[in-house]
């Protein structure tokens, strides 16, 4: 256990790139999760399972939680992240 390494990035404020996502009056909050492929033992795992796809809507949603996003109208975030080492099971 304590031997999880995960990198995060996270981009913005900017202007929202596809204006049909644009929420009405709130930033947009993007999220990304990916495994690195040498921390799985399934080497054909596809880029978005569903596993990774739910993950990514968790922290999003936990994200627009604790972002004030009324306070950033027409902008956008970008949050990424990437597991380089699992302890645990994943």
């Amino acid at each position: 256990m304590g031997n999880t390494k995960v990198i995060a990035a996270v981009y913005g404020l900017r202007e929202i790139q596809n204006k049909s996502q644009q929420k009405n009056g709130h930033a947009l909050v993007l999220c990304e999760y990916s495994m690195a492929h040498f921390n799985t033992g399934d080497r054909r795992r596809q880029k978005n399972d569903m596993r990774s796809t739910e993950i990514s809507l968790v922290i999003r949603q936990t994200m627009e939680a604790c972002i004030l996003t009324e306070l950033l109208p027409h902008s956008q975030i970008d949050i990424f992240l990437q597991v380089l080492q699992a302890d645990g099971v994943i």
